[in-house]
């Protein structure tokens, strides 16, 4: 049955309402999870310009006078040169996937997939412009942010609101800026391997983060079992659940082994994370997708 337009205004609004009074809890969540990770990506440990110094190394003929630490080269009988870390700042794109099977956990003990996504995501943007890169929210903003303003801007791009998959073929992707794309990818390979296919082409790396309630991989449910669309669609009805159960992990494996083929041929790095574990093993992984090294 279809529900008046007035009904599904009131729906809405309460969950607006209802996301918005979780968005401190969710972006403190967040600025306690970007703690684990102690520095962001400024500074790659590779000698370039910077001021932030990286090492002494010995000098060489080409270097020019100017260069030489004398005071480091008093304490020896060698010439040392001081140098600095590479600083140029990185663009890095954020997008969690807005639908509406996305906002769902199979326990009220659970968090939402998108309440984790949102989570993992602000994080991520936390540390990265704390170590003075820059993150926009694929979607949502234009042009990528910086500084503590940006920060607070993206946080709640990310936790309030939410970006069709659509919005990802119409980014601009100038300067092969990195990509962090979170969703549990239960649309096929196929969808987001043409969805992906102009990041590809930009020549743009990142990571697929696939964020997954337990009951979905585990599948433990038995007898007369009905489930529900979560889009509104017709709801399926299964006497005896437990005998498709085989089936159901074969297809779930397989969508996996799909993903990770997927991030391969776009050279990206693909990591899973259930709900029912700690985020900071998922945001290290991600971390570690984007900045190449963790000091």
């Amino acid at each position: 049955m279809r529900r008046p337009a007035r009904s599904i205004l009131a729906s809405n609004r309460h969950d607006a309402e209802d996301l918005a009074a979780r968005f401190p809890a969710l972006l403190a969540e967040a600025k306690k999870l970007a703690t684990s990770l102690a520095h962001g990506l400024h500074g790659r440990r590779k000698s370039g310009p910077g001021e932030t110094f990286w090492q002494f190394r010995r000098a060489r003929h080409e270097d020019p006078h100017s260069a030489i630490d004398w005071r480091r080269s008093a304490r020896s009988d060698n010439l040392f040169v001081r140098e600095t870390e590479w600083e140029a700042a990185q663009t890095v794109w954020l997008w969690r996937d807005g639908r509406a099977g996305f906002s769902w956990a199979s326990d009220k003990t659970l968090p939402l997939k998108r309440d984790r996504a949102s989570v993992l995501l602000t994080a991520m943007a936390i540390a990265l412009i704390n170590g003075g890169e820059r993150v926009g929210v694929a979607g949502q903003m234009q042009r990528p942010v910086h500084g503590r303003g940006g920060m607070e801007r993206a946080g709640r791009k990310l936790i309030l609101h939410s970006t069709p998959p659509d919005s990802l073929r119409v980014l601009a992707l100038s300067g092969q800026p990195k990509a962090v794309i979170i969703s549990d990818f239960y649309e096929g390979v196929e969808v987001w391997q043409e969805r992906l296919s102009n990041f590809k082409a930009a020549g743009v790396t990142g990571a697929l983060v696939q964020v997954y309630d337990p009951a979905e991989e585990d599948f433990p449910y038995a007898g007369r079992t009905e489930f529900n669309h979560p889009d509104g669609g017709e709801p399926v009805l299964f006497g005896r659940v437990q005998s498709i159960a085989n089936d159901y992990h074969a297809r779930f494996a397989q969508n996996t082994q799909n993903l990770e083929a997927l991030a391969r041929a776009l050279g990206w790095t693909f990591v899973r994370h259930r709900t029912d574990r700690v985020a900071a093993p998922a945001l290290l992984s991600i971390y570690q997708s984007i900045a190449g090294d963790v000091r």
